[in-house]
């Protein structure tokens, strides 16, 4: 539990710090600018999943999509789970600074990439800035903020994250078909460029919450979270091999990286995950289950629109929109479900909802029938996705007392980026190595997915009766 004690500190260390709060025009700077910097990272993030078909298509780099499009991924799981002990020993102002610089810069990289390996290269540096923005945050949210106002905060966060998902995919598709794809990469440097020197003057403003000590992260935190993410990244680098040179070696290192992850990542998340352990440990594994299997899917759906049925950038964006409304929907549905009776039937119903839809989703590989059978099944997914997923999260929190919510929450966002990670780099070995078969290479992808779908399906039955855990 290294991982996530660092996180619990900073939130922790943040209460009853009456000295610290900001006064109410400072605090409605710090909301636009903390809600404008999780607008442009979501915005980005929606936005290149939904162009990168066409990137790497572009820039003849198909067998490495998988790679380009997950790279950020396994970085930004290096630099999360480092964060929260660097925003308790520097302070969370120097962690953004560092995390902008990155985003941005990675960003530019792959807006001038002359090919595929530059873009991987800008998207590898892009993730490492990315794990670092958020964290800092949330935490200067509960350190400068005054705890009746927070509620107020995170609700216009909630809608920062949202909103990006609905306009991403149809801003990416117009800067594709109309102007260019580098603009994909390149909108979110300007944007922030133009953005910090209205942030810089504010920050510089904000009390310094504790005299800096120096950055000694847990070796078992650095090293373990620095190896999964490499690890991860490796598997997504095999994830670009040519089928022509698929042979047993390469079988043999998928697996031996594999086993290799699972040592390495044990550190940062709560000790019995990987056994599902009853109680936190399988909840904090079905969430990540849950968000990995659907970020996969989700990746891989304008790829199949472009490939099988020529659906341009801006249409096939629409999987993401679709399934971004009915997942706030269901979400909205849920949170009024109050009996935990029928909260607890939730727990069941909504992955059967969510390996239903992708089942729909998987008749749009079939030759002779129709795209709009994504659409469809990707909506019912993301309404399944959306009673489930809120509900994780209160579920493991309910399981833990109050004084360690903040280690649940870090380590339920470790487990989403490192499942992610993780599932998008298998779907791609496993699209890779099945192109040969045409469109069917998806329905192998999205199959594995299924699968992974009712594993954690079972991992869902044993998030009741926790045992003892760490």
């Amino acid at each position: 539990m290294d991982s996530v004690e660092a996180t619990g500190r900073n939130e922790k260390s943040s209460e009853n710090q009456g000295n610290n709060y900001l006064s109410g025009y400072l605090a409605a700077w710090f909301k636009i600018i903390a809600t404008g910097m999780i607008t442009l990272v979501a915005f980005e993030a929606i936005a290149v999943n939904t162009a990168m078909p066409f990137i790497v298509d572009r820039l003849d780099g198909k067998n490495l999509f998988a790679l380009a499009a997950g790279i950020s991924m396994s970085t930004q799981l290096i630099t999360t789970a480092l964060a929260g002990t660097w925003v308790d020993t520097r302070g969370p102002k120097p962690v953004i600074y560092v995390g902008i610089a990155a985003f941005t810069g990675g960003l530019l990289v792959a807006s001038f990439a002359p090919n595929i390996w530059f873009v991987v290269v800008g998207r590898a540096v892009q993730g490492l800035g990315g794990g670092l923005l958020i964290v800092p945050l949330y935490v200067m949210v509960g350190s400068y903020v005054l705890p009746h106002k927070q509620p107020a905060f995170f609700a216009v966060f909630a809608i920062a994250w949202v909103v990006p998902s609905l306009v991403g995919p149809l801003v990416a598709g117009f800067l594709v078909d109309y102007v260019h794809w580098r603009f994909v990469f390149g909108i979110c440097p300007i944007l922030f460029l133009v953005f910090f020197p209205l942030l810089w003057p504010k920050f510089r403003q904000f009390p310094q919450l504790h005299d800096p000590v120096p950055f000694r992260p847990s070796p078992r935190l650095l090293w373990g979270s620095i190896f999964s993410g490499i690890l991860i990244g490796t598997l997504q680098v095999i994830s670009g091999v040519e089928r022509e040179t698929v042979s047993p070696i390469f079988i043999v290192a998928a697996l031996t990286l594999t086993l290799a992850l699972f040592f390495a990542a044990r550190p940062i998340l709560p000790s019995g995950t990987f056994r599902a352990v009853r109680g936190v440990p399988a909840t904090v594994a079905m969430r990540g289950l849950l968000n990995g299997t659907f970020v996969t899917v989700d990746l891989y759906l304008p790829l199949l629109l472009k490939e099988i049925h020529g659906w341009g950038p801006t249409m096939a964006g629409l999987s993401m929109t679709v399934s971004s409304i009915t997942w706030a929907f269901s979400s909205w549905i849920q949170g009024r479900i109050v009996d935990p009776a029928h909260r607890r039937w939730l727990i069941f119903i909504g992955p059967i909802i969510e390996i239903f839809g992708t089942l729909v989703v998987l008749l749009a590989v079939v030759p002779g029938f129709s795209p709009w059978f994504v659409l469809v099944g990707w909506a019912i997914a993301g309404s399944g996705q959306g009673l489930i997923f809120p509900l994780a999260t209160v579920h493991a929190l309910s399981l833990t007392p109050a004084q360690r919510h903040g280690e649940v929450s870090a380590a339920l966002n470790v487990a989403d980026t490192l499942a992610a990670a993780a599932l998008v780099a298998y779907g791609g070995i496993t699209y890779a190595t099945t192109l040969f078969l045409g469109p069917w290479a998806f329905a192998a992808t999205i199959g594995l997915m299924v699968v992974m779908m009712f594993v954690q399906f079972w991992v869902g039955t044993r998030i009741f009766e926790s045992s003892s855990h760490k």
